[in-house]
């Protein structure tokens, strides 16, 4: 298919990649292969490469740091647009930043601190990028990436800007996950804060997250329920150390599954058997957090 002269030769500056590992490229450290990989580093790029995709007719997934998601060890079938170069912050006012969907949670926090802007601490130590965040409404301690959301700027074969009110926001959720689009950057409400009590705030969430289960996982496996945490269901039947090849429920946190081998599968069989054990037990159907990128031949819940 012949393509726009102008879009070739947007498309021909971009980065691209052969064989995209996504066990090099997610904290989990397994999964297959992509076919390609481009990465965009402006918003220019980023909306020729999803253009080009659509013209072409393939698949697609987005990947920011890799962090909540696991990929089937047959791989992906389609092209990953790898947003980490994608980077980049704005002040747009006194009291809010626009941040590009690439931009790490440890850069985001960098520059407030540098400008005395406070009210994104919690998202330390999150190994997410800003799109991520906005993508999977991401959050820690009771605090959710969507109290700060002023907007965000998609890409679906035009662009648009969404309110907070239109992304949807729920648990681990946003209007993102149910649209064909990309997240293009997002504009963060933020109060002015003296470094030092931003400082302070984030060595207070940083303590928290150093209680967190050391090794390859995706963070919290599965979406807590409005009644209970999906930790103490899983704990409460006992199910810590449950273990399926190199994967195995975390004796620490018993909403972490990691893995100490190559295999995706035995991941998500893993997954799987907490997920029917807890339905068995329970009656309670859990949500996975994780996104699942290829196919694993599973129909389960």
């Amino acid at each position: 298919m012949s393509l726009n002269k102008d879009l070739q030769t947007v498309i021909d500056g971009v980065e691209k990649e052969s064989g995209f590992s996504f066990a090099k490229h997610t904290t989990y450290g397994c999964g297959g292969v992509a076919k390609e990989a481009y990465y965009p580093k402006t918003i220019e790029q980023a909306a020729a490469v999803y253009d080009y995709i659509k013209l072409t007719k393939k698949n697609f997934v987005t990947l920011g740091n890799g962090s909540n998601v696991l990929a089937a060890d047959g791989g992906f079938d389609g092209v990953v647009i790898a947003t980490k170069f994608f980077q980049g912050i704005e002040q747009k006012s006194a009291d809010s930043i626009l941040c590009y969907a690439g931009t790490t949670a440890q850069q985001i926090l960098k520059y407030c601190k540098t400008h005395g802007l406070g009210g994104l601490e919690y998202i330390v130590g999150i190994p997410a990028t800003c799109g991520g965040l906005v993508y999977m409404n991401g959050g820690a301690g009771g605090m959710y990436i969507s109290n700060n959301v002023k907007s965000v700027l998609i890409y679906d074969g035009e662009f648009k800007t969404l309110t907070n009110k239109s992304c949807q926001f729920g648990n681990k959720h946003s209007i993102m996950r149910d649209i064909d689009c990309m997240i293009l950057a997002a504009e963060f409400s933020l109060a002015p804060k003296s470094a030092e009590d931003i400082e302070w705030d984030i060595e207070y969430y940083l303590s928290k997250r150093r209680m967190q289960p050391k090794g390859k996982s995706c963070g919290c496996v599965f979406k807590n329920t409005s009644e209970v945490s999906a930790g103490k269901l899983i704990d409460d039947l006992g199910l810590k150390g449950l273990s399926r090849g190199s994967a195995a429920v975390s004796s620490e946190h018993a909403n972490f599954i990691l893995n100490s081998g190559t295999c995706s599968s035995d991941v998500y069989a893993l997954i799987k058997e907490v997920k029917s054990k807890v339905l068995e037990k329970t009656g309670i159907l859990l949500e996975e957090e994780v996104v699942y990128i290829g196919d694993f031949n599973d129909s389960f819940g």
